[in-house]
C-alpha cells in the first residue's frame, strides 16, 4: 500500500510538471522514425535526491530531448526530472540480463549541462560517458511535397578528468591522442596494438581503462 500511494504521488506532481515539459506529439508530428532508445517500454530502477529508489514504473529514454519517460499502468508521464539523479533501463531479462545505467550531474560541456543524462560505459576515476541523441533531419525533394523528416542517430564520448568533460573524437586516433600529451604515445600504441578503431562504445571502454592504468 505504501508504494502504491508512492507511485500515486509521484503521478500527481509528474502532471504538474507537464506544462513545461515539450509535447512529443507536437514537436515530433511528421517525423519518420523513433526518438527513443528503445521503441518498447522497459523495465528499470529510478533514483531520487531524496534517497528514493522506484522501481515500479516502466521506462523509455527519449533520445531527442535527453528526457526520461515512464508508464505507470498503462499512463504514461513525464517526471520531475530535477529530482531524479539516475536511472537503470534493464535492456534484457532473465538468464542474459544485461542493463544500461545514465546519470546526471557532470560539468557542463559544448551544449550539455549538468541536467544532461549520460549512459555510463566505464566506471573508474577517470570515467567515460557515452551521450545517445537523435537530430531531426530534413531532407528536401525536388517537389515541396517530397521533403520528409526523419530522425538520425548520433552519439558522443567523453572523458571525466580532473573535474573537466573531455570530449573524444571517433575514427580520429591521432586527434584523440593529441588531448592527452603525457599519455599520446602510450595510448597510440595501445590503440594500434589493439586495433582500435574508435568507433564503438567497447573501444572506447577499452581506451578509458587503459587511460586509467596509465594515470595514477
Amino acid at each position: 500500500m505504501k508504494n502504491f500511494l508512492w507511485c500515486l504521488l509521484l503521478l500527481a506532481s509528474a502532471a504538474s510538471a507537464q506544462t513545461s515539459t515539450p509535447k512529443s506529439s507536437d514537436e515530433y508530428d511528421g517525423v519518420a522514425g523513433s526518438p527513443y532508445l528503445f521503441k518498447d517500454w522497459l523495465s528499470g530502477t529510478v533514483y531520487y535526491k531524496n534517497g528514493r529508489v522506484v522501481n515500479q514504473f516502466k521506462l523509455r529514454f527519449d533520445c531527442c530531448r535527453n528526457y526520461l519517460m515512464l508508464e505507470f499502468k498503462g499512463q504514461s508521464f513525464a517526471p520531475q526530472t530535477a529530482s531524479i539523479t539516475s536511472f537503470v533501463l534493464n535492456t534484457k531479462e532473465g538468464k542474459n540480463a544485461d542493463s544500461m545505467v545514465f546519470r546526471k550531474g557532470y560539468p557542463s560541456v559544448e551544449n550539455w549541462n549538468e541536467e544532461t543524462f549520460y549512459h555510463i560505459l566505464l566506471t573508474a576515476k577517470s570515467p567515460v560517458l557515452h551521450i545517445l541523441t537523435k537530430s531531426i533531419v530534413e531532407e528536401k525533394g525536388l517537389l515541396p511535397s517530397s521533403t520528409r523528416k526523419f530522425f538520425e542517430d548520433e552519439e558522443h564520448f567523453f572523458l571525466l578528468h580532473d573535474g573537466k568533460m573531455i570530449h573524444l573524437p571517433k575514427d580520429e586516433r591521432e586527434q584523440l591522442a593529441a588531448l592527452f600529451p603525457a599519455q599520446r604515445e602510450a595510448l597510440l600504441k595501445f590503440m594500434q596494438d589493439q586495433d582500435l578503431k574508435m568507433k564503438s562504445p567497447a573501444d572506447f571502454i577499452k581506451l578509458g581503462k587503459k587511460f586509467n592504468e596509465l594515470v595514477p
